[in-house]
């Protein structure tokens, strides 16, 4: 693994960043296009996702201090390592939604339908960002000597020389599926506001089912049960409930 892609003395270029920044170009290139097919403005979505993952960045640094408030109580200057750390993901999504609807309501864009076209773009992101996590160890399985299994070197944030679940390619392909079915699901939609609610569903399903192999405890951990599964409990529930009322309005 590759945690540090160019290393020119004082300077290195982190995998992780790279990963996420071509992501986040490639998902918003294909945003805009997709956004001009249906007649929007192509722009406005993609300074619509910038705002947006600005947004998310910082939710999912408070998640991350927030689930391991007491470590940073006891250690304040390890704050300052949140800067190169992702954080947790759910922290970005929720902080993220609701910053891109504040956003949509203050330049009166349509929030529903805004969001559906967003959607699958988002999961693209996702996905793409994963193969960061592969290179730097982090969100790593648990001890795994199966098929596909990792092994991962000493400078990485996973534990050295034994097998691992490969978790970070699982959510990588995932993040790709969701992107080709909401994709698909958008071009077929019956109401605004479907496509955003099926991309809540079917991630927080699929996120609380790939937690169960994953094998880091900086996520948070509550009677074996993960933060993020705890999450994504709720955020099913609630997409649940906006799916049936959305589609009972239409």
């Amino acid at each position: 693994m590759h945690r540090i892609l160019w290393d020119l003395g004082g300077f290195q270029l982190p995998t992780y960043g790279v990963s996420l920044v071509v992501g986040f170009i490639l998902s918003s290139w294909l945003l805009k296009r997709e956004g001009n097919r249906l007649g929007r403005d192509g722009e406005k979505l993609v300074d619509l996702a910038v705002v947006t993952l600005l947004i998310s960045l910082v939710g999912a640094k408070a998640l991350l201090i927030i689930v391991d408030f007491d470590y940073y109580l006891a250690n304040p200057k390890e704050l300052l390592g949140t800067l190169r750390a992702a954080g947790v993901l759910y922290g970005g999504l929720i902080v993220g939604a609701l910053g891109s609807v504040w956003y949509m309501r203050r330049h009166k864009m349509p929030v529903w339908d805004t969001l559906d076209i967003m959607a699958p773009f988002v999961a693209l992101a996702i996905g793409i960002g994963r193969l960061g996590c592969l290179a730097a160890g982090c969100c790593h399985g648990i001890a795994y000597n199966g098929p596909f299994h990792l092994v991962f070197p000493e400078h990485c944030d996973a534990p050295a020389g034994i097998g691992l679940f490969p978790s970070q390619p699982l959510a990588f392909l995932n993040g790709l599926m969701l992107f080709a079915i909401l994709l698909w699901a958008l071009r077929k939609r019956k109401f605004p506001g479907q496509i955003a609610c099926l991309f809540f569903m079917l991630y927080s399903l699929t996120r609380a089912v790939m937690e169960i192999w994953r094998g880091d405890e900086v996520r948070g951990l509550w009677s074996g049960i993960s933060t993020s599964q705890i999450i994504a409990s709720v955020v099913f529930v609630i997409a649940i409930i906006l799916y049936v009322r959305l589609g009972r309005k239409k």
